[in-house]
């Protein structure tokens, strides 16, 4: 049986200090990003005001039991003033009152970028490769917080949100087949659990307490992520992708730096294995398949996974960033409880990759979803019979819980969804649940409020995570099983009919792929996983 690439992973090291340094470097990009991406939970947080009408502006008279009133005797405010130590969008654009509705969109735009980061990244990084449309994001990541740090009006603010967005749900959506496709199989949940993003989200609370200035906050995060850019100088590119591509000796170079690096000695016929990979591309290419979003629908067992994760990633963004982006309105310190939102995660996320590797994704996945449904649930039930002393304790409490929960959820289903798709359309399959991800966070603020509507929002997130419970049960379990270089595997996986031009023998030790090769080509078994 011809050796994966998974296993050549073993043979020159496994888990080895390549690894660890790839992973490590590669997650250093999502410090800042998580940072980025909840920047408004600071610079969106709206603080109690005065009122000032017309006649009281010229003599700068404000009447404190105006407070948070947006007119003076049916006479609207002309100006106000903020009772807090912070400077936020808010309070620099006074968008409050008749503008309040600015914050809202502000976030939308932001998380309309994010999604088209992450459409237009999936083709990017199967076109020119990973490395490159990564660290091209990550570095415009970096001009574009400062850049917007020095916004003189709020529409420019949210011009500069929308283009960050772009760079954020690009470095997010390229980073997990990145990352995948260095490591061996029992070692891939890892990706899941590495606590970067809750890291970052840590950082920037403590930022946020140090500063409590938006624009002060944007110039530090664009600061902060140029350590994540000196990756460029150490990691290769994905040796998946240079073997489809036909790259080869490239490649190769790559197999033998990391077998150096982790200090094993290469014994097998490296060429032979990325031969393998290719061949089954130029099976492809024989066919004249061009692999778009599309692709992912032509078949039924594609079309039903990549679906059903739209549908799961839409529901954890709705859930994780209509609690993040409402932090504002829970009881307590929002210092803390922004903290709060990313530490708590890292201790449940760490058994993520435990659970992910001895019950499989499936079981891991749908215990997170059911803990973080019923807290969920209980916000809803408190909010609706208790009294206003208990209930805000209990709901802040009870949301912390479900985020932390959706948190973990989300770790389990990247390392699942990233493993449905082939190799091929890989970055298209994970473009393509991100975009349900992102859209869930476009509209996350729009029917999110858990200023006015708390119950009415609750009880949304109550039923986006049932549905996702539901859902969990149809997608293919993927624990133990090599990466699919292309869909002919998931073809069998599905019992449906091969394309014209590929010829599937089954018997011995594998599938006979690829029955029409080009002249010279030499035919590959493929082994039945």
């Amino acid at each position: 049986m011809a050796m994966s690439i998974e296993e050549l992973y073993d043979k020159i090291g496994g888990m080895g200090r390549f690894q660890i340094a790839t992973v490590c470097l590669l997650s250093s990009c999502l410090l800042t990003v998580g940072w980025s991406m909840l920047q408004m939970t600071f610079a969106g947080a709206i603080p109690d005001f005065t009122c000032k009408s017309q006649e009281e502006a010229s003599t700068v008279q404000y009447l404190n039991w105006t407070m948070n009133s947006c007119s003076v005797n049916g006479t609207s405010c002309s100006a106000f003033e903020y009772h807090t130590s912070s400077h936020t969008v808010i309070t620099e654009w006074d968008l409050v009152c008749d503008r309040k509705w600015t914050k809202k969109i502000i976030i939308s735009i932001q998380m309309v970028g994010v999604l088209t980061g992450a459409t237009i990244c999936g083709q990017l990084g199967d076109r020119f490769g990973r490395k490159k449309v990564l660290y091209s994001f990550a570095l415009s990541h970096v001009f574009l917080n400062i850049a917007a740090a020095f916004s003189t009006s709020w529409i420019m603010f949210a011009c500069f949100r929308f283009l960050l967005g772009i760079c954020i749900g690009a470095v997010i959506l390229i980073i997990l087949p990145y990352q995948l496709e260095f490591l061996p199989l029992r070692w891939r949940p890892l990706i899941g659990i590495m606590p970067s993003w809750p890291i970052g989200v840590a950082f920037f609370a403590s930022a946020a307490f140090i500063f409590k200035d938006w624009s002060n906050l944007h110039i530090s995060c664009g600061i902060m992520s140029i350590p994540s850019l000196f990756g460029f100088l150490f990691v290769p590119e994905s040796v998946r992708w240079l073997a489809v591509q036909g790259r080869l000796e490239e490649a190769e170079c790559v197999i033998r730096k990391i077998a150096m690096i982790n200090k094993k000695e290469l014994h097998e016929c490296i060429n032979s294995i990325l031969l393998r990979v290719q061949e089954e591309q130029l099976c492809i290419k024989k066919t004249s398949k061009k692999y778009t979003y599309l692709d992912l629908f032509k078949r039924r067992l594609s079309a039903r996974v990549a679906l059903v994760f739209f549908y799961i990633w839409f529901s954890m963004a709705v859930v994780y960033y209509g609690i993040s982006f409402g932090v504002a309105s829970l009881t307590g310190n929002l210092y803390v409880n922004i903290l709060l939102l990313g530490i708590m995660e890292i201790p449940v996320q760490t058994t993520t990759f435990c659970f992910n590797n001895k019950i499989g994704r499936f079981k891991t996945t749908f215990m997170f979803f059911t803990l973080s449904f019923i807290p969920v649930l209980g916000c809803l039930l408190f909010h609706l019979f208790t009294p206003s002393h208990i209930k805000g304790i209990a709901i802040n409490v009870l949301s912390q819980f479900a985020k932390m929960m959706i948190g973990s959820a989300w770790s389990a289903v990247q390392v699942w969804g990233t493993e449905s798709f082939p190799t091929v359309m890989r970055n298209l399959g994970c473009g393509f649940q991100s975009i349900g991800a992102r859209i869930g966070g476009i509209v996350a603020p729009l029917v999110i409020n858990l200023d006015t509507r708390m119950g009415e929002s609750y009880a949304i997130l109550s039923a986006l995570l049932l549905g996702a419970m539901a859902l969990t049960f149809v997608v293919p379990e993927t624990k133990g099983k090599s990466l699919n270089d292309n869909d002919i595997q998931q073809q069998q996986s599905g019992g449906e009919e091969p394309e014209e031009g590929i010829i599937f023998k089954t018997g011995g030790n594998g599938v006979d792929v690829c029955n029409d090769l080009p002249d010279g080509s030499e035919r590959m078994k493929m082994p039945v996983v």
